[in-house]
């Protein structure tokens, strides 16, 4: 048999009699070939396979060990099998794994082969005692949303988002909801880019999950880590990386039919090239999209008012500089345009005088370098986001009362300018892991409101600038003790300042100095299970806004403290694993925006608000099935209201938290006549919530089952799919509302996406 050997290093070295001596080992993060051409060069063993070496993706290696406990390592759920072949000389083959269990292969992954960075280094989901779920896109399921961060999460325990529409939806986790609307607080939830933090006191910007690997969530307050705003927790979206060493790409094409709405479709294109093997890549994706719309304005005798168009592109480029220094740098640009609202008076229909169109333009430009100094781990990354969204409302009904002609138009429009820097340093393979940084952010936001009536000029309400810059120092280390426990003490010292400009006037600053501290206590029976005990806390930086607490010009920093026991257990060897959390915490002034009775949104702080409750998942395999499971069970309540919400109403339930959620999907997967195909149906069930505080605004919502069916089938490069979501044709209203002006005298709803039919066409290549 002749084997086709790899890697100029490789190629070079002799074939020596090896003993199975243990030797320092450091391979970083990479793909096959390069970790076995490093494994190569490290150890002196040879490597050969008949045909190409897969470029799946593989963790870092570091520690001293066998050579052959190495390549193992690296081999483990690659399909391949090394056989030793003469002394320091292995063949590789490939497995031929059973046949009870083969065809979950596309649609499943082990734990053990899930990379995390949740804790700022690489390391095993198995191995992380954080309450973590990992969302990988798969082109089945994310074709009964709108393939974005809201219609991921619509199946992850603790999440939940607003459907406010397109580019304008809040994602609450951990039961930390402040509010509906957009106003002037940072976000309860961090977005984050790849190590990039891209949003602040923004909605969700909805971009299109195109060539991502995988979307990790952390719930509950991760202040020491990752900073202010982090109170309910982070989803982090990591796209693929360019790959070094070959050509490829997809391209895909999709089609949409919305019932009682009109017709969408989508195209998608990735190329990644490998200009320098080995040393220089750039990986390209762009998309656009069209939503159907559903809902009809019967006032201006237009259907389908709603529909949306998307556009996007994202440019990485991957540099190995050096060996053991690598740099990725990016650009990520959308811009989303949807022409009108989706709320309705009725069924699916609304009136109004006029279009309320809203627009959310994206550009994040990142850098990230990550190297070796001595035994040390340095990253640094950078980042610099430009945000702007626009909404405009009908305000007809305001008409008369300020001496504008009609139809009289809101708009509101807001710009965020953000620039981040964080340099780290760590030690992953330490007996003692740690980690260790600096950061520095600085958001610039401005928000502009006025009248547009029929008649020019626009009549400007108010202009606001905000500068906020924060800095800190942070750390983490990890104590074993003994061979199964262990404890993680963290800190995070930061300084946060505000200066507020409001109509022209003279600035005025907040300041806020503090520390926020967690602890974790751990414990691993086996190598694939851990249980935890974490207490963990965040603060969010408070402001200035004159029309806010009329008792006050400011509003307070609010500050979070949580503890939790979470788990993550593995049973009936991989084929049954059940992860979950008991929590409980502590919300001390509460940051909220309100609705003024002028229907303006104003930032007051609520009270004292608590939560405890159960998040609970799990996934069960047997055949050629696979169900997965989750659970929400939570008692989210204002239980000491400020001054400025006592007269907000006696229901002091927070606000577009169910008490209960959760979920059930059925998975087939079946091989035939060489094609894959996979199959599924779910079942969301969300429990009872209202919009807002205010008893007049306190609309009841939620309390419905939502259910989607899909088909994907593969044979070699090429998928096709198809998916039906909301099956049964839901129409109660979900977390929204629709036109501040009349919300008082209206009653609105925002209803469910009516039953869409999807099917797309993918070739890899």
């Amino acid at each position: 048999m002749r084997f086709v050997w790899f890697g100029a290093a490789l190629a070079s070295l002799p074939l020596t009699t090896l003993t199975a001596a243990p030797r320092r080992i450091d391979i970083p993060a990479g793909t096959l070939p390069s970790a076995l051409t490093q494994l190569s060069s490290q150890t002196g063993i040879s490597v050969g396979l008949a045909g190409n070496i897969p470029a799946r993706p593989t963790r870092r290696i570091r520690g001293t060990m066998e050579p052959e406990a190495a390549l193992g390592r690296l081999l483990r759920g690659s399909g391949l099998r090394a056989v030793r072949a003469g002394p320091g000389t292995w063949r590789l083959e490939r497995e031929a794994p059973p046949a009870a269990v083969s065809v979950f292969a596309p649609v499943a992954t082990a734990l053990d082969d899930i990379v995390v960075t949740a804790r700022k280094r690489e390391e095993r989901l198995t191995d992380v005692p954080v309450s973590i779920s990992v969302v990988r896109p798969d082109m089945a399921s994310a074709m009964a949303g709108q393939r974005g961060v809201h219609d991921a999460l619509g199946f992850a325990e603790g999440a939940f988002t607003t459907n406010l529409g397109p580019g304008r939806d809040r994602i609450f986790l951990r039961g930390v909801a402040d509010s509906a609307f957009n106003g002037l607080t940072q976000s309860t939830v961090n977005l984050y880019l790849d190590d990039a933090r891209v949003s602040y006191a923004t909605p969700d910007p909805d971009l299109r999950l195109v060539d991502i690997d995988r979307i990790e969530v952390l719930r509950g307050p991760q202040g020491t880590l990752y900073g202010s705003g982090a109170l309910g927790g982070i989803v982090r979206i990591v796209p693929n990386k360019p790959d070094l060493s070959r050509w490829s790409g997809m391209a895909a094409a999709e089609g949409s039919q919305v019932a009682h709405g009109g017709s969408g479709g989508a195209i998608e294109a990735v190329l990644n090239a490998p200009f320098i093997s080995d040393k220089l890549a750039l990986r390209l994706a762009a998309y656009a999209d069209q939503g159907g719309g559903w809902i009809d304005d019967a006032g201006r005798r237009k259907q389908n008012v709603n529909r949306s168009r998307r556009f996007g592109t994202r440019a990485a480029l991957g540099w190995e500089v050096v060996d053991e220094w690598h740099v990725d740098a990016g650009i990520t640009a959308q811009w989303l345009n949807v022409r009108d609202s989706q709320y309705a008076f009725r069924r699916l229909e609304r009136t109004t005088a006029r279009a309320e169109p809203h627009d959310n333009d994206f550009l994040a430009a990142t850098a990230t370098i990550r190297g070796k100094l001595g035994s040390l781990d340095l990253t640094s990354a950078t980042a610099y986001v430009t945000h702007e969204f626009s909404s405009i409302f009908d305000a007809t009904t305001q008409a008369n009362a300020r001496g504008l002609s009609a139809p009289l138009a809101f708009e509101d429009l807001r710009l965020l300018r953000l620039a981040t820097q964080e340099l780290r340093l760590s030690d992953g393979g330490a007996s003692r892991p740690w980690v260790a940084g600096l950061t520095w952010l600085q958001a610039e936001n401005t928000v502009r409101s006025s009248f547009l009536p029929a008649e020019p000029p626009a009549l400007s309400i108010s202009s606001l600038h905000n500068d906020s810059i924060e800095a800190a120092l942070f750390g983490e280390i990890t104590q074993p003790l003994g061979s199964a426990w262990s404890v993680t003490l963290g800190a995070r010292g930061y300084y946060a300042r505000v200066d507020n400009e409001q109509n022209g006037q003279a600035r005025r600053r907040a300041t806020k100095t503090g520390v926020t501290p967690s602890l974790t206590l751990s414990w691993h029976p086996d190598a694939r299970d851990v249980v935890w005990l974490r207490y963990a806390s965040a603060v969010r930086p408070g402001g200035i806004n004159t029309d806010g607490d009329p008792t006050s010009r400011t509003f307070r920093s609010d500050d979070l403290k949580n503890i939790e026991l979470g788990w993550r257990l593995t049973m009936a060897d991989g084929r049954f694993t059940l992860n979950g959390s008991l929590f409980g915490l502590r919300w001390e002034n509460v940051q909220s925006d309100i609705l003024g009775a002028d229907s303006l949104v104003r930032t007051i702080n609520a009270g004292r608000a608590r939560n405890f409750g159960a998040e609970l998942g799990g996934k069960l395999r047997f055949a050629s099935f696979e169900i997965e499971g989750n659970l929400t069970v939570q008692h989210a309540r204002l239980y000491r209201p400020s001054a400025a919400a006592s007269a907000l109403g006696d229901d002091n339930r927070l606000p577009v938290l169910p008490d209960y959620a959760g979920g059930l999907k059925l998975s087939y997967v079946r091989s035939a006549a060489g094609i894959d195909t996979h199959w599924f149906i779910s079942a969301r069930y969300l429990g009872a919530a209202r919009l807002s505080f205010d008893p007049t605004l306190s609309r009841a919502m939620g309390d419905y089952w939502v259910s989607d069916v899909g088909l994907e089938a593969s044979r070699g490069t090429w998928k096709a799919g198809l998916t039906v979501a909301n099956l049964l044709g839901q129409r109660e209203n979900s977390f929204g509302f629709g036109n501040p002006f009349t919300l008082r005298s209206i009653e609105q709803r925002t209803p469910l996406q009516p039953r869409t039919l999807t099917v797309r066409i993918q070739k890899n290549f």
